[in-house]
């Protein structure tokens, strides 16, 4: 029998087998062993997900597991000219079938008979979806009984699901070419509009475009779509879809293309929030990134990097917070995630390391909290501390130097060892090991014991993100909260782990430049144009590099070195990553409009004490400065270190106490007879303050405790006071007035300073008018004579 009619002979007995199955009580036995789809239309085979910054931006789209970008939408997004053109393309009477097309049927018969073998084509659009859901979004072979079975499926489904469902679903799932599955991802990617705004000519050549995507590819074979595009053009005006007119214009519109882009920005981000099951298929994911800021620091790394080639670190990790909000604005993993070294890809902002001194700030605050005051002196000499499990830990300093005595303050600040491990000691590790997992550093997961002393240093290990999280907490006046990574993120409640006042203490002394000059020997590479607070970390072996800090609105937090734990060639947390962190500290406060203070100013006060002791003066303190206190803790005690002596040949230091002495002399502490020692037998005499009067050695007879000291304060105006100026008079004045808090204490006169400036003098009852000026403006009041020991408590007001 010759091929061609054994063909024949064959189309003919599949098309009588397809008609005797159509047309008898075959086919309800078919419908029923064929069973119903709709269950499949939950299916998220061809459902991709953006993940875009916080203003609509893309920062990547994720396939699903075969590739597949689907973004589905509703029929109303679609828009009426799409759904028009595909309608129109693939099967015109939708809306009158149930499922099943005679014609369609009759056609799909003729053409195997004329073929001799099945040929696919002219299916109903239910058709097609049952294919396109049963198959899964894979192709595979189909016969004649699949092709019934389709048919059968296509009815049932329709007896269950309405026309408009079952034709959204069909729209969501077509295949575009590229992985491009649907509508919305089609047109976005194609034409750079969502669907409802394609014109007739785009809407058209998308439409013929799911017909053979391979085939019709629009950048390989542009005038095959074309082709197809026109066909299907002048089949709408004939369904009259489109008018004359608007036929000839899409006829002679140009098409223009998109490049096909794949952007690929945060990707740690993205890959952590894929890891965490935070991306749902088929929806787009809107991130706190800000795609601009993100862009700018990823160069900024590249930029640092390359600066210190040569010193042996080869990655970075950034993190920038709003502080208002806890949005991450940029999240910077690595240096390069596409390096050929596997250590790109690793997210350093979510790795454990450790981070070094970062972690003193939070021993401050809670020290604070317990009473002690910034500008409180501290011993910073050799000191063995005693461990809980019955060892000793000696702790030195990064210079294997000793400062002596030194303001809190600037201990933290400088971040020296010493003293950081003595408030830990007095506080409790576990206290310490508590307050740390307040602020969120939940990687802290072993017991106090475990770290000991040393976790004031940066023993424990500790996550990039949640050393930013610590700091953002004191940005926010000691107010943690969490950070958010989407906007759809809950907003955590809130929880005070320190007072305002303590938090503005740790603020005050990290944004003080020259606080930080005695224990780093400079200032840092901290030169910005406005008040940051900022601390520096270095783990053991110069391994980790570390720069956090903030301003009121933006935290940055920065990690520098090498994912794979290798040390780099001796950079500090100063040189390694201190210049990148300014470098991001500047770009991310271009772009906040007002800045505000770092603290709220009514929290602390300024006091005058002894630059020495950092306590209020006392009878024998010559010197005075002005420090910042709390004002809730305002110290109470005054300066034990000055006192009164006078020569004695027969006291061990040459000097005997004796109140009215006309000689200064300073007495230290049993702790720092060690240090001292030490400095006398090398010839050195420490002049701490340049004063030749200064004995540094215990003094007998001197009685250490302190006296308290009579308060003189500002009462008028009262605090916060705004005052209206009457444009209408000149010379305007406002009163200010101050009393004592001490029995009789005879100060003489006092001196009147508004911010800072004398405007003049008052006997009791120490009052004075002054100028009114525009503006905000401090006034204090003290003694005209200096050397009379007072506490002072300044008021501000302003004039508007």
């Amino acid at each position: 029998m010759r091929p061609r009619l054994r063909r024949w002979l064959f189309g003919l007995s599949l098309g009588t087998l397809a008609i005797g199955a159509l047309t008898c009580g075959t086919w309800s036995m078919i419908r029923a062993r064929a069973g119903e789809p709709s269950a499949a239309l939950d299916d998220t085979w061809h459902e991709g997900h953006r993940v875009l910054d916080r203003r609509g931006r893309l920062l990547r789209e994720l396939t699903s597991d075969l590739g597949l970008r689907g973004q589905p939408r509703d029929l109303d997004d679609i828009g009426p000219r799409l759904l028009a053109a595909t309608l129109v393309s693939e099967d015109k009477a939708f809306f009158e079938h149930d499922g099943l097309d005679p014609q369609a049927i009759a056609r799909a018969l003729l053409q195997s008979v004329r073929h001799g073998r099945l040929v696919s084509g002219a299916s109903t659009i239910t058709q097609q979806l049952v294919k396109m859901l049963d198959a899964g979004g894979q192709a595979r072979a189909r016969g004649l009984m699949d092709k019934l079975f389709e048919v059968a499926r296509a009815q049932n489904l329709e007896e269950l699901v309405g026309k408009d469902e079952i034709l959204l679903a069909y729209l969501n799932r077509l295949p575009y070419g590229h992985g491009l599955t649907g509508p919305e991802t089609a047109a976005r990617n194609y034409f750079g509009v969502a669907p409802r705004d394609l014109s007739w000519a785009q809407a058209a050549f998308l439409a013929v475009l799911p017909r053979a995507p391979s085939y019709l590819d629009p950048y390989a074979w542009p005038e095959r779509v074309l082709l197809r595009q026109r066909a299907l053009l002048g089949a709408l005006r004939d369904a009259g879809e489109l008018t004359d007119l608007e036929h000839d214009r899409a006829v002679t519109e140009p098409i223009e293309l998109r490049s096909l882009t794949r952007p690929f920005f945060a990707p740690h981000l993205v890959d952590a929030l894929r890891l965490e099951g935070r991306l749902s298929p088929g929806t787009a994911t809107t991130t706190t990134l800000d795609l601009d800021l993100q862009r700018d620091i990823e160069g900024a790394v590249r930029v640092h990097l390359a600066a210190i080639a040569d010193r042996g670190a080869s990655d970075a990790a950034v993190l920038v917070v709003d502080n208002d909000t806890g949005d991450v604005l940029a999240y910077v993993g690595s240096a390069d995630f596409h390096s050929d070294e596997i250590s790109g890809q690793v997210d350093m902002v979510r790795a454990r390391r450790q981070p070094g001194s970062t972690l003193k700030p939070f021993v401050y605050g809670l020290a604070f909290a317990a009473g002690h005051h910034g500008p409180e002196l501290t011993a910073d000499v050799p000191t063995t501390f005693q461990e809980a499990g019955g060892g000793s830990y000696t702790p030195e300093n990064f210079d294997r130097g000793f400062e002596g005595p030194i303001p809190l303050r600037e201990a933290l600040a400088g971040s020296l060892n010493v003293p950081a491990v003595r408030l830990a000691a007095e506080l409790g590790p576990s206290a310490v090991l508590r307050t740390l997992r307040d602020l969120g550093l939940r990687s802290l997961d072993r017991d106090a014991d475990h770290y000991g002393l040393a976790l004031a240093l940066g023993s424990g290990e500790v996550e990039l993100r949640e050393l930013a999280a610590a700091y953002v907490a004191l940005a926010r006046g000691g107010e943690s909260i969490a950070l958010r990574f989407t906007t759809t993120d809950p907003a955590a409640a809130p929880a005070q782990v320190f007072a305002p006042d303590v938090a503005a203490l740790v603020t005050e002394a990290l944004a003080d430049p020259l606080a930080r000059v005695r224990g780093l020997h400079g200032r840092g590479p901290f030169a910005l144009a406005y008040p940051v607070a900022v601390k520096t970390g270095t783990s053991s072996g110069y391994r980790d590099t570390w720069t956090v800090g903030y301003t009121r609105e933006r935290t940055v937090a920065v990690w520098l070195g090498n994912a794979d734990g290798s040390p780099t060639a001796r950079l500090t947390g100063a040189s390694g990553a201190g210049p990148l962190f300014a470098d991001v500290m500047r770009r991310a406060m271009a772009d906040v409009p007002q800045r505000r203070p770092l603290w709220e100013p009514e929290l602390l006060v300024d006091l005058e004490v002894c630059p020495l002791s950092g306590a209020p003066v006392g009878p024998a303190c010559d010197e005075r400065a002005h420090r910042k206190f709390s004002k809730e803790h305002v110290p109470e005690d005054t300066c034990r270190y000055h006192v009164h002596v006078r020569p004695d040949r027969d006291a061990p230091a040459g000097l005997r106490c004796d109140a009215r002495g006309t000689a200064t002399a300073v007495v230290f502490p049993p702790e720092y007879d060690e240090w001292l020692a030490l400095k006398t037998a090398g010839g050195d005499t420490p002049d701490l303050y340049d004063h030749p009067w200064l004995a540094r050695a215990r003094v007998p007879g001197c009685d250490d405790q302190p006296t308290r000291l009579p308060l003189l304060r500002v009462v008028a105006p009262a605090p916060g006071t705004v005052f209206a100026l009457d444009q209408r008079r000149d010379a305007q004045t406002i009163e200010v007035r101050a009393e004592l808090d001490g029995n009789g204490v005879d100060l003489g006169p006092l001196a009147f300073l508004v911010d800072g400036r004398e405007v003049g003098r008052s006997d009791w009852p120490y009052k004075l008018k002054i100028a009114a000026e525009p503006g905000d403006h401090e006034v204090l009041a003290r003694p005209a004579d200096p050397r009379l020991p007072v506490r002072l408590e300044s008021t501000r007001f302003s004039v508007r």
